[in-house]
């Protein structure tokens, strides 16, 4: 089965801690509700990965890094 790789494991374990964490932003800043935004994001990033890259779990897990760093900029600079 496909979705019992170790890669796919670590992009929906990935895709739940960004579900969390937009869930969190959102109660704390009192702003929208990103977490579904933030999920798939995560689950597209892990698919196009996997898919062109025919990664392993390190490279998920270096992508995912780079989406929550891509985030973090992208908020920086709408807030100003």
């Amino acid at each position: 089965m496909i979705f019992l790789q170790s890669n796919w494991i670590v992009a929906f374990v990935c895709a739940f801690v960004f579900f969390g964490a937009g869930k969190q932003n959102a109660g704390i800043l009192g702003g929208k509700n990103q977490s579904f935004l933030w999920t798939g994001l995560s689950i597209g990033v892990s698919a196009l990965v996997i898919g062109l890259l025919n990664a392993g779990w390190i490279l998920v897990l270096v992508a995912q890094c780079g989406l929550f760093v891509a985030i973090g900029i992208f908020r920086s600079f709408r807030e100003r």
